[in-house]
């Protein structure tokens, strides 16, 4: 019944499709709030490691919605659940980063700033995010949200999938709320363009607000990540090779569906 209603819903996109889309990308910013609480000496190597770099540039699609978070990952992972559903929390990878990808203490929670990151910037986020669905879903009854990041074509310590057969592209989906069309049209789309990619591998799932997850399948989602060798050598990001993958983007999104 899903899959029906989804291809019926691909039928009736027409020009509202890009109306409906939602970029959300978190992890793009570098900006630290406040430092309180932080091992300075260990800050700029996981920033470089961690920032999604320029995502933000590349799945920059004229006439579709961007939701960018304003602060590091470091900060605030908005991208994770809370503590006791984060299976990364036990590791010091939850919404509050205390340690780094090699296991080194990063920060401390000093005068309750975990509780204040919770409050003013993580539950903030949130709240933007799931206005935004209903808006959309207001307007068009339905909403896509392009989940966008980045990786390094080496496994991070802290990485569940420890290959190192990496892809160009990584499609994250969810079972409720990808639909298998739009999954495959990503997938003929990226190779296309000669991109190699893998479904769930090495990152999977997407991101959908908790108010309508597993509730509301008119709330669809699929995740997108760049290896960052298409765009990056020696730590550095070349700036043409992110304009020609904009360009992509917004081709495929202009084009493909």
């Amino acid at each position: 019944m899903l899959k029906e209603r989804n291809e019926y819903s691909k039928a009736l996109f027409g020009d509202i499709f890009k109306d409906s889309l939602i970029f959300h990308i978190p992890h793009a910013s570098t900006y630290l709030p406040f430092i309180n609480g932080y091992n300075m000496d260990l800050v700029e190597n996981e920033i470089n490691l961690l920032t999604d770099w320029a995502t933000d540039k590349i799945f920059d699609v004229a006439g579709t919605k961007q939701l960018i978070a304003p602060f590091c990952r470091i900060f605030c992972d908005i991208e994770r659940f809370e503590d006791d559903f984060e299976e990364l929390y036990k590791v010091g990878r939850g919404f509050f980063y205390t340690h780094t990808d090699t296991g080194e203490i990063l920060r401390e929670d000093i005068q309750d700033s975990k509780k204040n990151v919770f409050e003013k910037y993580y539950k903030k986020h949130h709240e933007t995010f799931e206005n935004m669905v209903q808006e959309t879903l207001d307007t068009n009854n339905f909403s896509i949200i392009i989940d966008c990041h980045s990786f390094t074509n080496t496994p991070f310590k802290t990485d569940v999938d420890q290959s190192l057969d990496r892809p160009d592209i990584c499609i994250g989906t969810d079972d409720f709320h990808t639909p298998n069309w739009l999954t495959n049209t990503l997938i003929s789309s990226f190779d296309r363009y000669g991109f190699s990619s893998k479904v769930n591998s090495p990152y999977s799932g997407t991101i959908v607000p908790l108010k309508f997850y597993k509730k509301n399948d008119s709330v669809q989602s699929v995740m997108i990540e760049i290896n960052r060798n298409l765009y990056m050598e020696n730590n550095q990001v070349i700036p043409e090779k992110v304009l020609e993958l904009n360009k992509i983007m917004t081709e495929i999104f202009e084009n493909s569906f």
